[in-house]
């Protein structure tokens, strides 16, 4: 039977459907992502054998799509190893100790927007930044009294805004090469978006601060909580030779997985120095189930009993689904039959910069997958700029205000797993994550403004620094 082309009506159908089990499911009846993705998964495939391809085609598909995801489920595993040994060294506590002599809850938010984002910015990784000063982050909140949901909330924003504006950056390259646009070129034109994006969010987590009117009551909780600290865990500066190592390591360009693993080792060998008597079968049962606090204070238990490769499985098997039902949605061809439609509709400089939110988005909620949410729009509507008189850095500057920065708030990405499973913390940082909803609200808004937008009358430079246009 021949393979037909999904039609851009029911491209959208589909994608409504989809959309729907998956809202319901998890807004409507809190179930965990993993049953709903199955069933959207099952809708798609059913199409898929309409179309004429064969349960086969399909499983190579999922073949294929899981593939992409090997590398995070192995930085997901590597990471759960790390945060184990990190508690169980003291690596955690005596970040959390530092932290809250130094922090304040009145400018808590705030500070942990600006310190994840300087952090990502070196390191060109929001994943590097997450893993070392978030969970620290996270430690703080919990002895300020602080929302958990908030705080990772704050630290999501920084770690995006310092991912997105890294010239280190994956997705930054990603998406100046897409738009074949020089990187700095690239950088600064996003400064447009970003920029005011990032004031806005660090205004609104001011507001909430201020707002709070527990800090007379988390003074009292902080002290108690260093008191514990100080009595039952070592405090020693030697305990933050892994996470400085793996940042050093990031900022150096070493790949995440080689990076992980020498901060496991060097958070394994400290730990012969901070717990005296510690055996090599205590640190490899922690890095397996994890660390379990019993100081006999709530809120220490509840922030020190992480870590383990087991904590990571909800994870692994939640990346393993999505990218399985991603790998079916690609292969039928769902996403490129829905923005070859909408390029038909494109007729002014606002509707193209629109329909490239729109698709980066569709791709997010569809797929999951970061990189062919910048890919597919970027390939798609390339010449939808050019014909609307738009540089292509207008392009490269959209699919990261969409692409990069929508794909936190999707529970059942990659990165949206990774926030959950490292931050320990359920899908109730996405409402805080405001940076995230403001940038490509403020892209569309410069779409139909015109505000920032660069005609195509300009030298066009790729991504390698040559002149491949200029129209004059």
């Amino acid at each position: 039977m021949e393979k037909r082309i999904p039609s851009f009506s029911m491209s959208l159908v589909i994608f409504a459907v989809v959309v729907a089990v998956l809202g319901v499911s998890i807004l409507e009846f809190g179930a965990a992502p993993h049953i709903p993705i199955i069933g959207a998964a099952v809708i798609v495939a059913l199409y898929g054998l309409k179309l004429g391809y064969t349960w086969k085609d399909l499983e190579k598909a999922v073949t294929k799509g899981v593939s992409h995801g090997v590398p995070a489920i192995l930085i997901l595993s590597l990471i759960g190893v790390l945060v184990g040994i990190w508690v169980l060294n003291g690596t955690v506590q005596t970040i959390t100790y530092y932290g809250l002599h130094v922090l304040s809850p009145s400018i808590f938010l705030v500070s942990a927007v600006i310190i994840t984002a300087v952090v990502a910015t070196m390191t060109g990784s929001s994943w590097s930044a997450l893993s070392t000063i978030g969970i620290a982050l996270m430690g703080v909140a919990y002895g300020m009294e602080i929302s958990p949901a908030m705080t990772a909330g704050a630290i999501v924003c920084g770690a995006m805004f310092g991912d997105k504006m890294s010239p280190l950056s994956d997705t930054t390259n990603l998406a100046s090469a897409t738009g074949k646009v020089d990187i700095f070129e690239h950088i600064r034109h996003m400064m447009w978006t970003t920029v005011p994006s990032l004031i806005i969010t660090l205004m609104i987590f001011g507001l909430l601060s201020f707002m709070s009117t527990q800090e007379a009551a988390n003074t009292s909780n902080v002290n108690s909580m260093i008191t514990i600290l100080e009595a039952e865990f070592p405090i020693t500066p030697v305990t933050l030779i892994s996470p400085l190592l793996i940042i050093i390591l990031a900022f150096i360009r070493v790949s995440s997985i080689p990076a992980l693993i020498m901060g496991i080792a060097a958070a394994a060998l400290t730990t012969f120095y901070t717990v005296p008597g510690v055996t090599i079968g205590e640190i490899m049962n922690t890095s397996h189930f994890g660390y379990t606090a019993e100081t006999g204070d709530e809120a220490i238990d509840s922030l020190l009993s992480i870590g383990g490769l087991d904590s990571m499985l909800f994870g692994v098997s939640l990346i393993l689904i999505a990218l399985s039902f991603g790998g079916i949605v690609k292969e039928i061809g769902i996403a490129h039959a829905a923005i070859n439609g909408i390029r038909d509709f494109l007729k002014n400089r606002g509707n193209v910069v629109l329909a490239t939110v729109l698709s980066c988005l569709g791709v997010n909620v569809t797929i999951g997958e970061q990189y062919l949410s910048i890919i597919l729009p970027g390939q798609m509507l390339e010449e939808s700029y050019k014909n609307a008189n738009l540089h292509p850095k207008n392009l490269s500057r959209t699919l990261e205000d969409a692409g990069t920065i929508i794909h936190p708030l999707i529970p059942w990405g990659v990165t949206g797993v990774f926030i959950m499973s490292t931050l320990n913390i359920g899908m109730g940082y996405i409402p805080y994550s405001f940076l995230c909803f403001i940038t490509p609200l403020i892209a569309i808004i410069y779409g139909y403004t015109g505000f920032s937008l660069t005609p195509l009358n300009k030298e066009v430079v790729d991504y390698e620094g040559k002149l491949i246009e200029k129209d004059a």
